[in-house]
């Protein structure tokens, strides 16, 4: 079998931060069909087309010196682009500051499949990097042993020496990283301290295999404020070892706060509602008994526990029907006195009279009545029973 040869030359330049070709080999002037020395000195875009330069410059830009592989197109003098593979280099030249040194093989060469991965690795961790979405990824130099008790799982998630393996910036805007520093140089612990909270937090995380949307945790900010957080996290497990977990995570501080502020505000409530000295029931168009307070239990004769049991019809005997109490209550003007509806009031031990009056609620598109009793004095029956017709308030 003949097989035909290709030409594997490695192709070397130096490119200046400035923009310059300030070496290249007679290897890379030939495939590129250059006359000897003619780009020397000449800019980049002599050999190099608009997106090649574009990530180079990145290169330059970037955190870390290389080596970095990625595909590149060179020009060429006449035809098509050529295709390249190209291993790069941020050095420090003595004689034209931080320059870049490029290495290259055209396509085909056994760098193809690492430049296409590490292209990729690339778009995959700029996405990341400009999400506004905090990402972070953390590791541990000794993996983390699934298979011990879980109280010594927790203490080897603390203790086995965690590290950022990569956090964006959305990462370091939230936990208010100090101007100059990079998040992901710091220690763990500073942000993700072992506090009971998160103690708990790693707890669900084992429970869950690693594998978890909204859990909550409790952080410090480099400001020294803690705030709470909920995190979408899972694992790298391999063999009972947690290696790495990674997720995003998003500061709910204010909800948190908000939530604090409503559950005061509904206990004030619901304390100012039990203290009402004349009985209050909520109830919906089918007569269920929906909200009721203490001055309700006691002149109803039942607790708190067997009230919601109960049908209206069975606490509260009305001279209208249910259905015509809304539509009257409904048609009651603004402003004018509320009528007074007479009611008897059933209780376990005895039958009493009752005033009642009546306010439509309309909550989240459903109607509801709220009904305010005051017992009357006398036994309901006595003297022909509660009046059969309402009555309206006496005006001032």
């Amino acid at each position: 079998m003949i097989t035909r040869k290709t030409d594997r030359t490695a192709m070397t330049d130096l490119l200046s931060a400035d923009g310059r070709i300030v070496q290249i080999c007679t290897a890379q002037e030939t495939a590129l069909g250059l006359a000897p020395g003619a780009a020397t000195g000449a800019p980049w875009s002599v050999i190099y087309p608009l997106e090649a330069r574009e990530r180079l410059q990145a290169v330059l830009a970037g955190p870390g010196p290389g080596p970095h592989v990625m595909a590149l197109d060179l020009r060429r003098t006449e035809g098509p682009l050529m295709a390249v593979s190209a291993v790069i280099e941020r050095i420090d030249h003595p004689d034209h500051g931080t320059c870049l040194h490029l290495t290259k093989w055209p396509a085909g060469s056994t760098l193809d499949e690492l430049a296409r991965l590490a292209e990729e690795n690339e778009i995959l961790t700029s996405i990341l990097a400009t999400s506004d979405d905090a990402g972070w990824c953390m590791e541990w130099a000794d993996p983390v042993d699934l298979s011990a008790p879980e109280q010594e799982i927790i203490r080897q998630v603390f203790e086995n020496s965690p590290r950022w393996r990569f956090c964006n910036g959305a990462m370091a805007r939230l936990y208010r990283t100090p101007e100059g520093e990079d998040f992901n140089a710091r220690p763990v612990h500073e942000t993700f301290p072992r506090t009971e909270e998160n103690e708990t937090f790693v707890r669900r995380l084992v429970r869950a295999s690693f594998d978890i949307n909204a859990q909550p945790s409790r952080d410090l900010r480099y400001d020294g404020v803690y705030i709470e957080v909920e995190n979408d996290v899972r694992g790298h497990i391999r063999g009972n070892r947690l290696y790495r977990m990674w997720g995003t995570v998003r500061d709910v501080s204010k909800h948190a706060r908000r939530a604090a502020v409503l559950r005061d505000e509904i206990d004030t409530l619901a304390a100012i509602l039990a203290a009402l000295p004349d009985a209050v029931l909520v109830v919906d168009r089918a007569g269920h008994v929906l909200r009721a307070n203490l001055a309700a239990e006691e002149l109803l004769g039942l607790t708190a526990e067997t009230l919601p049991a109960r049908e209206l019809g069975d606490l509260i005997e009305m001279q209208l029907p249910l259905a015509q109490l809304f539509t009257a209550v409904d048609a009651q003007m603004p402003g004018h006195p509320n009528r007074i509806f007479a009611a008897g009031v059933r209780r376990p031990d005895a039958a009493l009279r009752a005033e009642m009056t009546a306010r439509l609620l309309r909550l989240r598109e459903t109607d509801y009545l709220v009904l305010s009793l005051r017992a009357r004095l006398g036994m309901a029956g006595a003297g022909g029973g509660a009046p059969r017709v309402t009555r309206l308030r006496a005006e001032g």
